[in-house]
């Protein structure tokens, strides 16, 4: 059995869809307790929030329509990623107390 195909929509498919049922992505924004710009940036760029609220009011999942930016990481960026988060200062390894040198 074969994967149904992603939705895939542009900036403009989106904008145009909001338009066509009445409203705008402002609103959508404010409705979702977002700031007023949150789905025009989600338009042009990752805005997870903003993503979100319009992916709901479409009825689409995210995944769906952004599939580019909901990709499973690969094993390099994977690696990266849980190096990171091992480099924090705030490792929990003791204090030196030792006197000034």
């Amino acid at each position: 059995m074969t994967k149904p195909a992603p939705v895939v929509m542009d900036r403009h498919e989106i904008r145009a869809e909001v338009h066509r049922r009445e409203t705008t992505l402002t609103a959508i924004a404010v409705a979702a307790n977002l700031n007023p710009s949150a789905c025009r940036s989600a338009l042009v760029r990752r805005h997870l929030a903003g993503e979100q609220a319009l992916a709901a009011f479409l009825g689409v999942p995210p995944e769906k329509i952004w599939p580019e930016r909901y990709a499973k990481p690969s094993p390099w960026a994977k690696r990266i990623l849980s190096e990171r988060s091992r480099a924090s200062q705030n490792d929990g390894q003791a204090t030196d107390m030792g006197a000034a040198a």
